[in-house]
């Protein structure tokens, strides 16, 4: 029998991109995300490959309505065995000083809460058939504080803190925990971006990373190599240092 795998924002970039190559993996794949037209679109190219595929409307920005849709559709299924929590927000610099609260609690809602409501619904029952994987895509930029990203880098190190604490309790239990860190990835979110992208990955070659770490169970896969060095080396000067480096290109 095929494993079962649920891949929130499954509609185009990363997520879509990862759908196609678990489900050549053998995976029996749920597509998830809110453009029901992609994610169909999607469903048919995976099937039209061998594959098998489904199309669900999910809008993880409702989180209490995402706990309980993941929660019946875990049951109906008979148990994912892996969740994918890739439906996230970016968007364009934006300075603490022209932020708002709504704008801040706007990327929470989606990326920290949205993502504990796809992954913790399912927990219980990998634990109790002691196996699953749960995956959650944060980001680099939840490595290192930037002036113009206080909401979605906050956000991003706070899921990171949630997987990781996640792993400590999952993983002796049976279910495995991995935590993705990209760095800038070519895809329809980022394209919007106006600023330097410095070591910015093809999707393809991002998709493989990533998959290839999936499949190896790994805890944490970060990406690409010189950035997350320069971040490593970067978070090892003085803060001070550090954040008059991060400032020569400040947005206004």
């Amino acid at each position: 029998m095929s494993k079962r795998a649920l891949i929130t924002g499954a509609s185009s970039g990363i997520g879509a991109a990862l759908s196609r190559r678990l489900a050549r993996r053998g995976y029996e794949v749920w597509l998830a995300a809110r453009r029901l037209p992609e994610l169909e679109s999607l469903a048919r190219a995976i099937e039209g490959e061998g594959g098998r595929a489904h199309a669900i409307s999910l809008d993880v920005s409702k989180p209490e309505a995402t706990e309980q849709a993941v929660a019946a559709l875990d049951r109906e299924v008979g148990g994912f065995d892996l969740v994918l929590a890739n439906a996230g927000v970016g968007g364009p610099a934006h300075p603490v000083a022209k932020q708002t609260f709504a704008d801040f609690r706007a990327v929470m809602e989606i990326n920290l809460m949205g993502a504990a409501a796809t992954i913790l619904p399912v927990i219980p029952g990998m634990v109790e058939r002691g196996s699953g994987h749960v995956v959650g895509i944060s980001s680099l930029a939840g490595e290192v504080p930037l002036p113009a990203a206080a909401d979605y880098g906050t956000s991003k190190a706070a899921l990171s803190f949630f997987l990781a604490s996640a792993a400590a309790d999952l993983i002796p239990r049976g279910v495995a925990v991995t935590d993705v860190h990209p760095g800038f990835v070519r895809t329809p979110l980022t394209d919007k971006n106006k600023f330097p992208m410095p070591f910015l990955v093809e999707l393809e070659q991002a998709a493989e990373i990533i998959d290839r770490g999936i499949e190896r169970k790994k805890r944490v896969i970060r990406f690409p190599l010189p950035l997350k060095a320069a971040i490593s080396g970067g978070n090892l000067l003085p803060a001070a240092w550090r954040d008059a480096l991060v400032n020569r290109n400040r947005p206004v």
